[in-house]
């Protein structure tokens, strides 16, 4: 099969981070981004099965996109805690937002989209440009930090910790290199809370990279 276009999915996930009014820090609502980007309507479960829709055949356990009435759903599992339902949710969006068109049983295509969408949704919770300035700023990216600072569960952090790799730098054009800076400008305030830059790092840094560099000699 094809393999999965990470860029395209990477770049799609940039523009909501920087044009999106919803997003201002993390963690944010997924139901309101949802309703921000699109005319996709959120319902629980509960409200699928009064609509008669059998969710047994969802394949799902926490959302679904589904075609009822001409018009595009995402159904959600409300009895799970948000920080683990989000996750689908902004998985099913970009289902939408990449135009996939496909069916399940069509294996091959359908698992080349849930990679891309897989890479979208952790692009869109926790952004990879964020988590390399908090890499520059010397805190380690773990799960918990992950949990804490993103409202994320503890399986979307370990996707977000396996799709970190996969971006590469030579695929991104001068444009998307542009997307880095903007995104970490507008979410400055929310970096600066959970990892503040010391004032004092620059210079005791140089400091101590001076007297290494001394005993060399």
């Amino acid at each position: 099969m094809d393999k999965p276009d990470f860029a395209s999915s990477y770049s799609k996930a940039n523009e909501i981070l920087v044009i999106s009014n919803i997003i201002s820090g993390f963690p944010y609502s997924a139901l309101d981004l949802v309703k921000e980007q699109s005319e996709i309507k959120c319902r629980t479960f509960k409200k699928a099965l009064e609509y008669g829709v059998d969710i047994s055949t969802f394949g799902s356990e926490s959302a679904v996109i589904f075609e009822y009435g001409g018009k595009s759903i995402i159904f959600y599992d409300d009895e799970k805690p948000m920080s683990h339902v989000k996750f689908s949710i902004i998985h099913e969006l970009g289902h939408f937002v990449n135009e996939h068109k496909f069916s399940k049983k069509d294996s091959k295509i359908y698992g080349k989209y849930e990679v891309e969408t897989n890479y979208f949704a952790a692009q869109l919770l926790m952004p990879e440009q964020l988590l390399r300035e908090i890499q520059n700023r010397g805190m380690r990216i773990t799960h918990q930090f992950l949990q804490e600072h993103f409202g994320v569960s503890h399986q979307a952090a370990d996707k977000r910790k396996k799709t970190l790799a996969k971006t590469n730098i030579e695929w991104r054009s001068r444009m998307e290199q542009e997307y880095d800076d903007i995104i970490i400008l507008k979410y400055a305030a929310f970096l600066d809370k959970i990892c503040p830059v010391k004032n004092e790092y620059d210079f005791e840094d140089e400091y101590n990279r001076q007297l290494e560099r001394n005993s060399w000699c």
